[in-house]
């Protein structure tokens, strides 16, 4: 089974709970850029609320995701005291940071570098069994996207697309079928775990970057936490949309 997205940036927890569901997870990075995503920002929880934790980037028209360089201005020094600051009450704050501050402060000059080096330390410390692979690298060639998702599961050996939810509005089931690919809907927005979380006067906010979940459980207990949920959904029938 393969999961593909837009490399992010300290994803949530449903692309790490695909770490653990799928052989590979195909990293998106040969596509434009677009201002408003996840490729260079997520979201943590402070004592003021909801913050943005972004990397600038330099962009251009046109710029695809391989492409696109990490500003000057980005200083990691202040997004770790950022994150520390949020955190400090929270017991596993250092585990965290362990994993976090030697690749924020590696000095990658592309942003896809800077995310597939934390997405693979993401995974270790998961202990996820997910292969990590670039698009780019798989010459898969092919306009129609459709076709393109089917030349990448083809790439990674899948027969099986494990699909956002999100994408049931315009993912076409019956083509990729055609091409020997089943969808399995991963429903992970609507199943978000619940857990002790931060600033637990704020009430529970679901879908913030796995720091939040790790400060708070530690990696261990993140991975647990995950390997649970994840057991538990795939004992269920598979929805008939995934047979189309």
């Amino acid at each position: 089974m393969t999961y593909i997205e837009q490399p992010p940036f300290a994803p949530w927890l449903g692309f790490c709970e695909a770490l653990f569901a799928c052989d590979t997870v195909a990293l998106y990075d040969d596509v434009p850029y677009t201002d408003g995503g996840y490729q260079n920002r997520n979201r943590i929880k402070t004592a003021d609320g909801v913050q943005w934790l972004t990397v600038p980037v330099n962009r251009a028209p046109g710029q695809l995701i391989r492409d696109t360089p990490v500003a000057a201005s980005f200083d990691a020094d202040s997004m770790l005291r950022t994150i520390r600051l949020a955190y400090a009450r929270t017991p596993h704050v250092e585990e965290m940071l362990h994993v976090l501050r030697p690749v924020l402060g590696a000095g990658h000059a592309w942003l896809v570098d800077l995310n597939l080096d934390l997405l693979t330390q993401i995974r270790a410390a998961l202990g996820a069994p997910a292969r990590l692979r670039l698009t780019s690298e798989l010459a898969v060639d092919a306009d129609d996207k459709t076709m393109r998702l089917a030349g990448i599961c083809a790439a990674t050996g899948a027969d099986v697309l494990w699909a956002g939810s999100g994408t049931r509005t315009y993912l076409d089931t019956t083509a990729l079928a055609e091409h020997g690919v089943r969808v399995r809907w991963n429903e992970c927005a609507a199943r978000h775990p619940v857990y002790q979380q931060a600033w637990g006067r704020q009430g529970f906010v679901p879908n913030l970057s796995v720091i939040d979940t790790v400060c708070s459980l530690g990696w261990a207990g993140t991975a647990a936490l995950l390997r649970t949920g994840l057991a538990a959904y795939l004992q269920q029938p598979a929805p008939k949309e995934a047979t189309a």
